[in-house]
């Protein structure tokens, strides 16, 4: 046990008085709690505050990434939204295209601005005037730069996906207008006849040298010996193989998506396999000439008839202006004109 003896100053006696040991032991229990409590608030503060600390520290590079990633976002998004605006102007370009060529030379209608393939543009009708999208609630939570980025970009897949689609239902059209126009033109008359073709006599009035009558010479004449292929001038159906009156035998081909019937007359023979209901081809051998019917020597007479009910002849040289040379054309042209007697 210490043998050191403690004073304190006592003002009410005005001495100093020894400390009992009792009093004194409590005393410093009581000291010593107060530095325990003292001791443990300062550990908690200072948890506290290194926590804090530790935190802040963790969560100022995440938020900065974080705004960083959204900047690159928000930057690709601009970036898309440019790309699909210059898609759609490249698709204005087809429609532009589409509306002054390819319409233009299948002689269809155009198509309406925002209508549909098929409709017709109203007259006097007003300009389509472009309507503000109402916010959409899934971009409300965003900030007002990124919610009219998206908003745009949103506009332009729209725009963009309609233009498409009107363009391709556009295409489709066209492609089959171009096949129709194909298939007419492939059934067209367009060739000669015959090779090595010399025409002897036009078409038009003509004095008959058998009958001796002045009449409508209703095709043109080309001297060729008997046998001489003879060919399809435009794909078409065989409509009629036999003989007719003065024409001697005949073979008569339809080309109705022409509008168009072509005859050949005093042959010699059909081609094998040329039969009535039969498709032909442009260049495929149809017949043999020859000297049948009411004929003066071998030749063809070939017509080119309208496919109507009066059967309307036309002139079969402007059918020839795609199958010859300029210089050629203008040959048959003057052998046509000249007052030369017909052969049949």
């Amino acid at each position: 046990m210490s043998s050191n003896r403690y004073y304190y100053y006592d003002h009410d006696a005005g001495a100093f008085v020894a400390v009992e040991a009792g009093r004194r032991a409590g005393r410093r229990a009581g000291w010593a709690k107060v530095g325990a409590a003292a001791a443990l608030v300062l550990g908690v503060v200072g948890m506290g505050v290194a926590s804090e600390a530790s935190t802040g520290a963790a969560a100022a590079p995440a938020e900065t990434t974080q705004a960083e990633e959204i900047s690159v976002l928000r930057g690709e998004l601009a970036a898309a939204n440019a790309r699909l605006t210059s898609f759609a102007a490249r698709v204005d370009v087809l429609a532009e295209t589409d509306r002054e060529l390819y319409r233009t030379v299948l002689e269809a209608d155009p198509v309406p601005a925002g209508g549909a393939v098929g409709e017709t543009e109203p007259e006097n009708a007003a300009p389509v005037v472009p309507v503000r999208r109402v916010r959409d609630d899934a971009f409300a939570r965003f900030s007002e730069p990124t919610a009219d980025l998206l908003e745009e970009t949103t506009e332009a897949f729209d725009r963009l996906e309609r233009q498409l689609a009107l363009q391709s239902e556009s295409y489709d059209e066209l492609r089959s207008l171009a096949a129709r126009r194909d298939a007419v033109l492939r059934q067209q008359p367009a060739i000669l006849p015959l090779k090595n073709a010399r025409l002897t006599s036009g078409f038009g009035m003509r004095r008959h040298p058998i009958l001796r009558v002045s009449r409508l010479h209703a095709g043109v004449d080309f001297a060729a010996p008997v046998g001489t292929p003879l060919y399809a001038a435009g794909d078409g159906r065989v409509s009629f193989v036999g003989t007719r009156g003065g024409y001697g035998t005949v073979v008569e081909i339809e080309h109705p998506l022409a509008g168009k019937l072509t005859r050949y007359a005093h042959l010699s023979r059909a081609a094998d396999g040329v039969r009535e209901g039969a498709r032909v081809r442009r260049g495929q051998t149809v017949a043999y000439s020859g000297d049948s019917g009411l004929s003066t020597s071998p030749h063809l007479h070939y017509e080119v008839r309208q496919l109507d009910a009066a059967r309307t002849p036309l002139n079969p040289v402007t059918t020839f202006v795609p199958d010859v040379a300029p210089a050629e054309y203008r040959q048959i042209l003057a052998a046509a004109r000249a007052p030369t007697a017909s052969f049949d």
